[in-house]
């Protein structure tokens, strides 16, 4: 960020200069971060992540302390049982203790997961945002040097009042649009500090390119739902829910009402459409992220042919211009249509790069289940 590294460059420089017995103290110099050293960062500074460490820790002790009650009644998976009161209490506990191991553990996966999308975002903001400031202020400076040449021929009787200051106008609107746009990076800059654990004013750069690489897939898109819609952590954490519910139901007591037993089913019955409802979301969305890319990678070919024409019209306006034939100002719009060109291929291939990124982890994908959403909004708190 250009403006970032010329401040921080310019405090480097008074610092030295006033005081020259601090010139190997290394707070003076701009931190680089790099993606990798951000992530690890983020999922570090994200409370929750570390909220069900403790609680995962806390159950599988807890599981220890109610075998150890159970006094040499190991509960068999898939058994039912029909026991003592207080045995059955014990047993009930360790299907709920083991259940919401499970889920936290899973929870954690996509917790740590979409901590990272985040700062992916973050990443990919910054660097689009930089080049389009830079366009911004390419603009201004056109707009500016057509408006110098508009004076000229207003004082010849070839320009009105009128489109004089129409293009004043532009200039003011241009102008804060630069304005606007160092503000919202400088902004993006602070909430990615604060994710890191940073203080906000803290003044760092990132080591990082958006990089456009075509979807790769090793097997059918069919396959890869069905192995997704089995392996995915928010179908994992609703089948733990499932389980505890089914290994619930299968413990009874010899005082249990038959209305206890109607309930333990209704729960097994709620926790098996959820997991189904959550298998069938996660399936949708993969598909419907899986078109978007497609769309996203066929936008990336039009806009590559959009580049390559904007070049070829500005080789051309360079011949023209070193024969004559057009002004500075007309060579400079011609390079400005390639850079505009440039911010729109760059553009979509950071959307690209956080939905291919999303469909790597389809729990992120928009309405993908209810699984993922305790992990997610727990991201988006940090």
């Amino acid at each position: 960020m250009n403006f970032k590294k010329l401040t921080a460059m310019a405090v480097s420089t008074a610092m030295l200069m006033s005081c020259t017995a601090f010139a190997a103290d290394d707070d003076s110099a701009v931190r680089t971060i790099t993606y990798e050293e951000a992530v690890s960062m983020a999922i570090d500074n994200t409370s929750g992540i570390a909220t069900l460490d403790e609680s995962m820790d806390y159950m599988e002790k807890s599981k220890e302390s109610v075998y150890t009650s159970l006094e040499g009644f190991i509960p068999v998976s898939g058994t039912s049982y029909t026991v003592e009161a207080s045995i059955g209490t014990l047993l009930q506990s360790i299907g709920s203790l083991d259940g919401s191991s499970k889920t936290a553990r899973y929870q954690k996966e996509m917790l740590e997961g979409t901590t990272e999308l985040m700062i992916r975002n973050y990443f990919n903001t910054i660097k689009t945002s930089e080049q389009s400031l830079e366009l911004a202020k390419e603009s201004l400076a056109l707009k500016q040097q057509e408006y110098n040449e508009m004076v000229i021929k207003n004082d010849l009787g070839m320009v009105s009042d009128n489109e004089l200051n129409t293009t004043r106008n532009e200039i003011t609107t241009l102008q804060g649009n630069v304005n606007s746009a160092e503000l919202a990076i400088e902004n993006v800059y602070k909430s990615l500090a604060n994710a890191m654990g940073l203080n906000e004013n803290t003044e760092f750069v990132i080591d990082y390119n958006i990089e456009y690489t075509p979807l790769q897939m090793d097997i059918p898109l069919e396959n890869y739902i069905t192995q997704k819609g089995a392996s995915d952590p928010s179908v994992l954490a609703a089948k733990a829910s499932l389980e505890q519910a089914e290994f619930n139901k299968k413990v009874s007591t010899y005082e249990t009402e038959p209305y206890s037993y109607l309930e333990k089913e209704n729960a097994v019955n709620q926790a098996s459409r959820t997991y189904g409802d959550t298998v069938d979301a996660l399936k949708t969305s993969i598909q419907n992220g899986y078109n978007s890319i497609m769309q996203l990678e066929s936008n990336q070919t039009v806009l590559e042919a959009a580049l390559d024409d904007a070049e070829t019209a500005y080789a051309t306006a360079q011949t023209n211009y070193n024969v004559g034939n057009i002004t500075s100002l007309t060579l400079a719009q011609a390079e400005l249509a390639v850079n505009q060109a440039e911010t729109n291929l760059k553009s979509n291939a950071s959307q690209h790069d956080l939905l291919v990124f999303q469909f790597q982890h389809p729990y992120m994908l928009s309405g993908a289940s209810s699984g993922s959403s305790s992990g997610q909004s727990s991201s988006q708190a940090q």
